[in-house]
């Protein structure tokens, strides 16, 4: 493969406001190879990640902030094409995090075989990749839903929300989702059972919406938003209530300065409440847990999932900006390739 080119989307200016296309450049190079120990990937699918944003501007997220003239390093399903690493073989198809580009060196660390039996490869970075760990993780072992319990849930079509409202319903509980447009809350009601949906686009004031869709209040609050909706979310919890900070798409186009924050921290006091930072990386106890239930729960019918799926790793800055436009609709991925064997 000497002769073969290698597309990479390099992160190339800081962001400030939302993503724009020209924050990213698409370059060509000669196609890597492996040393000793190591092996060339071929990458078949990249994600598109709302959580990458938030170190785009020059700040630490969870993750250090992302230097600039380097290639985006979002989550991947891969085939193995040379290998010179004793544990792979040529033709094995792998999840990792090698991100915006056509071929990948690896070394075997970080990157796990993709099960074929629990479905589709894209999966292995979707429903049983971190989205759908995360939910899982989230709703059972943190939160610990009970059942009887209301579960308020925002970005409830999303990859994560979707999926996390469809566990807590397994486990009893009285789901309300927050999108945004007709079609999503129709889609998540239909598809994924939540029993109220609120479209927060057609609301002037989400606390009172709150109050309409859950009457009794809130027992726990699964948020990927945070801004707005989570202060209304906190005027409207329950006493004893739960708060799982997951992500905070609204304030990652913000200036921290800019961003709401909360504006009611008395209520923790007065409602006994408990809120939490959360990233799945942090329990890598509960993963082959999690991926075995959720294999057995989408056989039965009992729980679903949606893919957004962009052609085209050109095309990866574009379906990355759309995030913040409400554009995708499911797990965002960009498919490269398929397998060569």
């Amino acid at each position: 493969m000497p002769d073969k080119k290698n597309r990479r989307i390099l992160f190339s200016r800081l962001m400030v406001g939302e993503p724009k296309e020209e924050d990213f450049e698409l370059i060509e190079e000669s196609m890597p190879e492996p040393g000793d120990g190591e092996m060339l990937l071929r990458n078949l699918y990249v994600s598109i990640d709302p959580g990458s944003r938030g170190r785009l501007s020059g700040r630490d997220s969870y993750v250090p902030a992302k230097p600039l003239g380097e290639v985006m390093d979002t989550q991947s399903v891969s085939e193995v094409v040379v290998s010179k690493h004793p544990d792979y073989r040529f033709g094995e198809i792998v999840a990792g995090y090698h991100g915006w580009q056509d071929y990948a060196i690896s070394d075997g660390k970080r990157l796990e075989r993709v099960d074929p039996g629990l479905g589709p490869i894209s999966t292995a970075v979707g429903v049983f990749g971190l989205p759908g760990l995360t939910a899982y993780i989230g709703i059972r072992k943190l939160l610990k839903v009970g059942t009887g319990e209301t579960v308020l849930i925002s970005s409830a079509a999303g990859a994560v929300g979707s999926i996390a409202g469809q566990i807590a319903k397994i486990d009893g509980a009285h789901i309300v989702g927050i999108a945004g447009g007709q079609e999503k809350c129709a889609f998540s009601k239909k598809v994924y059972g939540f029993d109220q949906m609120i479209d927060y686009k057609s609301e002037s004031n989400m606390s009172e919406a709150l109050t309409r869709a859950c009457p009794k209040g809130v027992d726990v609050y699964f948020d990927n938003v945070g801004g707005e909706i989570l202060n209304a979310a906190v005027a409207n919890m329950r006493r004893f209530g739960r708060i799982l900070i997951c992500g905070q798409v609204a304030d990652y186009n913000l200036e921290p300065e800019q961003r709401t924050g909360l504006r009611d921290v008395s209520a923790f006091i007065g409602k006994r409440l408990d809120m939490r930072g959360f990233v799945v990386l942090d329990h890598s106890e509960f993963f082959d847990e999690a991926r075995k239930v959720m294999a057995d729960w989408i056989k039965g019918k009992q729980l679903t999932y949606r893919e957004h799926i962009v052609e085209g790793l050109e095309n990866a800055p574009r379906a990355f900006c759309g995030l913040f436009r409400g554009e995708n609709f499911g797990r965002g991925l960009v498919h490269v390739a398929d397998p060569s064997t």
